[in-house]
């Protein structure tokens, strides 16, 4: 891919399919990828198959916009594909009774194959479809992976991911919406080794977006624990672009965070995946400014709620401190601890006014913790989690 100059497009518009269509023909239209008789695979994010009123799941109006545009542009077969749609209507209704949301008829999974064959596409079920193993070229970390055979049997492949923060990556737009395009036990092994930002690059460099047509219409905090509710705004924004590092730093700085802080985003622009620098972006449309709304939630901002003597300071840290560190500190019940703890973690941290335990996380802060603050210094790029959980956790036991 040339990583030259990127278009992104951003469209608001209470309507779906109309701000749909304005995104993408804003960047050239579904035609600059699309040819006669290609078989087009579209991937949306259908994570646990929950309602997409929440902002976890893509809804299937922007995907049934997408199957139109690209049959219209003279595709032979628009297939949709997603690994894990199949929840229990009745969970699905348990979790939701007391939730301001529609009453939950019919699954995700349903509801999709219905509007998306109303629309001339195929649903796929990737568990059914089957699963190949790839070499992946200059891995950043895995030399083998698992993806959708239909990933690398398609023509064209254009994702259709949600607009969501993340607890560890700190975004999951583009680049992490393939990680629905693998096995679920890979998936399970990836979050265990620690390795999950390396492992969507390492996807993506198997077989990378041709396009990239985010649904905005919710966003919230993607962490998996769906019964805690993580706080959805209605955004109604569609962001589209043909290069999927482009669409997730624009994507990022809409959710309120600085794509230099992503991990992931660096490692893919290195591969040649795309610009992560806005300064070679071009942003068409509605821009950055007007798009933001300023409430969106990140995993360090949740932590801050639920907890009361730990206080996470994210002070330009990378996702190697704060979505890990966030993530991590969650296994920690602070309840029994007698004074504040302030884990502070980036380059620019700096002196704090409050009282209480400081511990400071990352060879970034190297320079701070010698010449500004006292504490517990917890090495590492990234540091590591055990110490830190350790320390914590002997705070607590001497109450």
């Amino acid at each position: 891919m040339d990583v030259g100059r990127s278009k992104v497009s951003i469209a608001r518009d209470n309507e779906m399919e109309c701000r749909t269509i304005k995104a993408a023909n804003l960047i050239g239209g579904v035609e600059k990828v699309v040819s006669i008789g290609d078989r087009v695979l579209i991937k949306p994010n259908m994570v646990g198959g929950l309602p997409p009123e929440i902002g976890e799941t893509t809804h299937p109006e922007i995907v049934r916009a997408i199957v139109k545009l690209a049959l219209d542009a003279g595709a032979k077969e628009a297939l949709v594909g997603e690994s894990e749609p199949f929840v229990p209507l009745e969970k699905l209704r348990r979790r939701f009774v007391n939730r301001p949301f529609p009453p939950i008829s019919e699954t995700l999974y349903e509801h999709y194959k219905r509007v998306v064959e109303r629309a001339g596409g195929r649903f796929i079920d990737f568990n059914v479809d089957g699963w190949e193993t790839v070499e992946v070229p200059d891995p950043v970390f895995f030399e083998k992976v698992q993806v959708a055979r239909a990933l690398l049997e398609c023509d064209v492949f254009i994702s259709v991911p949600a607009l969501k923060t993340h607890h560890l990556a700190g975004i999951t737009v583009a680049i992490k919406n393939l990680y629905g395009a693998i096995p679920r036990e890979d998936k399970r092994k990836y979050h265990r080794l620690d390795r999950v930002e390396e492992a969507i690059v390492d996807l993506n460099q198997v077989r990378s977006s041709d396009m990239v047509v985010v649904d905005g219409t919710c966003t919230i905090l993607h962490w998996g624990m769906v019964d805690e509710y993580l706080e959805t705004h209605q955004l109604n924004l569609t962001i589209a672009g043909f290069d999927p590092v482009a669409v997730d730093a624009v994507s990022s700085k809409v959710l309120g965070i600085d794509p230099r802080t992503l991990r992931f985003l660096s490692w893919a622009e290195k591969k040649g995946l795309g610009t992560a620098n806005l300064d070679d972006i071009d942003v068409v449309g509605m821009s950055i400014d007007e798009a933001y709304q300023g409430n969106m939630m990140t995993s360090v901002d949740y932590m801050n709620k639920r907890l009361s003597r730990i206080h996470l300071n994210n002070c330009g840290a990378c996702t190697g401190c704060f979505g890990r560190i966030a993530t991590a500190v969650r296994r920690v019940d602070d309840s029994g601890i007698d004074e504040d703890v302030h884990i502070v973690m980036g380059p620019e941290a700096k002196r704090l006014e409050e009282d209480g335990h400081v511990f400071l996380c990352g060879d970034c802060a190297i320079p701070t913790f010698y010449n500004e603050l006292e504490g517990t210094f917890i090495p590492g790029c990234p540091p590591s989690i055990q110490p830190l959980l350790d320390h914590l956790r002997k705070l607590k036991a001497k109450v």
